[in-house]
């Protein structure tokens, strides 16, 4: 079987091409998910060669506006972050929709609720828990990353499981130079995906704004140019740190050291039950769109 789809690579946490970080979104909406094997699109996400390549089908149930399958070169994942804006991105211009407000996204781990602002795209947490993890593993992660953590590092399950920490400040973490070789075969032997580094911005002029970094070089991303789960994760792991009792915005720049200019907006709310929600904002550009045919 020929079948010939519309593809889009949509550029995530920016508003300028080639500053953020790329996801390729695959257009199956009026394909039945049958017609293709889960070997057709492990294919298609190891040949686009980024770090997630998303499929979008029609929904199971109608209070889904769509369903979402998320790649990586290697395997399907439960859930990715700027996958999930970007991929939202895609759908409303290929379905040439210029007014919605909210969606509701179907992917692995559920139902993630998105709505949109002027342009800013943002997705609630499904999953966002925080475990703590032993002094033994804390010291292995600091020989990998070669620093010393500021505060006690934390397992954070967002989908993927993150290991999270700050360090001295944003210019630490910036200049981070991580020994990849060794923190790919402690991340696999504890089945994580990989280190959240945040540093915080001292002199902003915002408050709350941190420098971060995403390494996850088991699934071969040494460095994520930006990572949204991984913002969720942080804005987790402060929340647990510091308690905080209102509403927080976290301003998070990534991507610099890849020559990107990630700005990611995530934020801790507080709701009427007590609850606290993580939500995680940012622009999207499209700088490829075009078909594909397998």
């Amino acid at each position: 079987m020929t079948l010939t789809v519309p593809f889009k690579q949509v550029d995530v946490f920016t508003k300028t091409p080639f500053k953020g970080n790329p996801v390729a979104v695959v257009n199956f909406l009026e394909v039945d998910e049958s017609e293709v094997t889960q070997e057709d699109l492990q294919a298609i996400a190891n040949w686009t060669n980024l770090s997630e390549t998303t499929f979008l089908f029609k929904p199971s149930d109608n209070k889904y506006d769509y369903k979402l399958r998320i790649f990586s070169p290697r395997s399907e994942l439960p859930f990715a972050g700027h996958p999930t804006i970007g991929s939202c991105k895609a759908f409303l211009e290929f379905t040439k929709n210029t007014t919605a407000t909210s969606l509701v996204q179907e992917c692995g781990v559920g139902a993630v609720p998105l709505t949109i602002n002027k342009g800013l795209i943002s997705f609630k947490a499904v999953i966002a828990d925080y475990e703590s993890i032993s002094s033994e593993t804390i010291a292995d992660y600091e020989q990998a990353i070669g620093l010393k953590f500021k505060t006690p590092p934390a397992l954070l399950h967002t989908g993927p499981e993150w290991i999270v920490g700050l360090v001295e400040d944003a210019e630490t973490c910036f200049n981070a130079n991580p020994n990849f070789a060794l923190l790919a075969r402690q991340t696999k032997q504890n089945n994580h995906e990989g280190i959240i580094l945040a540093g915080l911005k001292k002199t902003a002029v915002i408050k709350n704004s941190y420098e971060m970094r995403a390494f996850a070089p088991a699934i071969n991303v040494n460095e994520d140019p930006v990572c949204g789960s991984g913002s969720v994760a942080l804005a987790r792991y402060l929340q647990e740190l510091y308690k905080f009792e209102e509403t927080t915005d976290i301003t998070i720049s990534q991507g610099g050291r890849l020559q990107r200019n990630g700005q990611i907006l995530a934020s801790i709310k507080k709701e009427a039950n007590d609850n606290t929600s993580y939500h995680v904002a940012g622009h999207a550009v499209t700088v490829i769109d075009g078909k594909i045919t397998l």
